[in-house]
């Protein structure tokens, strides 16, 4: 199906999830990583996205919590860091762009308790 993220990309949507997001929210996204006990505000639980959102997963609010951090409205704090200066190679916005939309893809694939929309 057209638009479907492929194996290689949520390989490395995982692969940047793990070296980047599982300190916090935990290997499996629940907010339990390791440092949640020492954070001040508890990480949130990604697994629970789209039953927030009606079953719906709003892919474009998590590229912009990712790309811009918490300071996005409606994210609840400014405590989670901007990740995307950080994905852009030497100032590639089209490399940044694909790694977030990887690691959102992933994030969308870890949706628990109601079927993501897709």
């Amino acid at each position: 199906m057209a638009g479907e993220p492929g194996a290689d990309e949520l390989s490395g949507g995982r692969d940047l999830y793990v070296g980047h997001c599982a300190i916090c929210h935990g290997l499996d996204g629940t907010g339990q990583g390791p440092l949640a006990q020492a954070m001040k505000i508890v990480p949130a639980d990604l697994t629970q996205i789209a039953v927030k959102h009606a079953g719906e997963f709003p892919d474009a609010k998590v590229r912009d919590v990712i790309r811009n951090g918490g300071a996005v409205l409606g994210h609840g704090s400014t405590a989670m860091l901007p990740w995307g200066l950080y994905f852009s190679e030497r100032r590639n916005p089209d490399l940044a762009k694909a790694r977030i939309k990887a690691l959102t893809e992933y994030i969308k694939s870890i949706q628990q308790g109601s079927a993501p929309g897709r």
